[in-house]
């Protein structure tokens, strides 16, 4: 049993393209046997991601690049390009993780995720420790090579050290180790996950859900030219084209499990305050931008309902297994609006509500017949503030 917050909410984007496929048009789910126009979770979730950090000051890297950074940063500090370029690699190279290499183009062959001030830290470490950096990198090639048994040949050979540089090698990968492991806010929040390397893996305190309309989607093709302003003799478009776009009512979803949220950030209250209001207001009234400027796609939520659970996540998807539908003069929202309310209702008949801690709505939608979603809260930050309170109320006030 853990402590959680679930926020679902209602959102009707008007005419875009706000998740692309591979061939860019809206991305696609079947549901309940028809085709829903989707927004996944991880472009909801990076965007929510960026915009929380912002809010909280405290900016995290999700990267291939960190030699690249700290080579830059030395470079700022007076190294010349090639120098502060070999630091950058060995400092990455060096990192104790298995698997862990350089790629051909010199990032690192998989992602870090790391706060960014672990930049100018590493940066340090190359300078206090600059005679050290390349045979460390050098025996860090050879013990992966050595570990690597798709390489039967050409191995890189261990280099010659002294008992003494190995130690010191040995405690400045420790240190290079530490300073990766390192984690802020967004990671405590968001989670890490190395392969092979679970002292650098963090389990995520929010989880998102693909978005789907609550409806039927269909593509809408977009015929457009370009006009050039400048016209010859031909009196034609300087370029033409179609792109596919979408609109419909989505259904979006979230959960922060606070529990494990503060013991990620070590019991510490007042971080976990600030991370749940920013990512529960950033993700009410999120817009993803992909083809912003093209379609200005940016509305208010038509309802935001979120819940302080003491059992387990609660998702309301299923209030649109079976797609709603629209008159001529109801359009989507409001359908999808009594579908939620009627399910939620179910939902709380069926699991009573001994571990119900606060259930409470908002939006911009008429939300006069809603009956299941709790109390009625007008104003987004009052919302967000008291659900916030009260999941991080002492036992026994929430």
């Amino acid at each position: 049993m853990s402590l959680v917050i679930d926020i679902h909410v209602l959102h009707a984007y008007p005419l875009s393209n706000l998740n692309r496929d591979e061939f860019g048009s809206p991305k696609i789910a079947v549901l309940g046997g028809v085709e829903r126009t989707r927004i996944s979770s991880a472009c909801q979730k990076r965007g929510c991601r960026i915009n929380t950090e912002s809010v909280l000051g405290d900016r995290a890297l999700r990267t291939r690049r960190i030699p690249e950074k700290v080579a830059a940063e030395l470079r700022a500090r007076g190294w010349d390009e090639k120098e502060a370029l070999d630091a950058g690699q060995a400092i990455a190279l060096s990192a104790p993780f298995s698997g862990l290499k350089l790629a051909d183009a010199g990032t690192t062959n998989v992602m870090l995720f790391v706060p960014e001030s672990v930049i100018a830290d590493l940066a340090d470490l190359a300078a206090a420790h600059r005679e050290l950096l390349a045979p460390a990198a050098e025996l860090a090639r050879a013990q992966a090579d050595a570990a690597d048994k798709t390489k039967p040949k050409g191995k890189a050979k261990a280099p010659d050290l002294d008992k003494d540089t190995k130690a010191k090698i040995a405690e400045l990968r420790d240190t290079i180790r530490a300073v990766l492991c390192r984690r802020n806010g967004s990671i405590a929040a968001f989670g890490r996950m190395l392969a092979n390397t679970p002292e650098a893996t963090v389990d995520g305190s929010i989880a998102v859900a693909h978005a789907t309309t609550t409806h039927a989607g269909e593509k809408q093709p977009d015929f457009f030219t370009a006009v050039d302003d400048i016209p010859g003799s031909d009196n034609g478009s300087a370029h033409m084209g179609q792109h596919a776009h979408a609109s419909g009512t989505f259904y979006r979803y979230a959960t922060i499990n606070v529990d494990e949220l503060v013991r990620n950030l070590d019991n510490d209250q007042a971080m976990a305050r600030e991370i749940i209001h920013a990512f529960l207001t950033e993700f009410a009234c999120h817009v993803p931008t992909a083809k912003k400027n093209s379609t200005a796609p940016f509305t208010p939520p038509a309802l935001v309902h979120m819940v302080v659970r003491a059992d387990q996540p609660m998702n309301l998807s299923g209030a649109f297994e079976a797609p709603v539908t629209a008159d001529d003069t109801s359009g989507w929202t409001a359908p999808s609006i009594t579908a939620l309310d009627r399910h939620a209702a179910a939902v709380n008949s069926f699991l009573g509500d001994e571990h119900l801690r606060a259930a409470a709505h908002s939006g911009t939608a008429d939300l006069t017949q809603v009956t299941a979603l709790g109390t009625h809260i007008p104003r987004l930050n009052t919302l967000v503030s008291t659900i916030t309170d009260t999941a991080l109320a002492p036992a026994g006030q929430q």
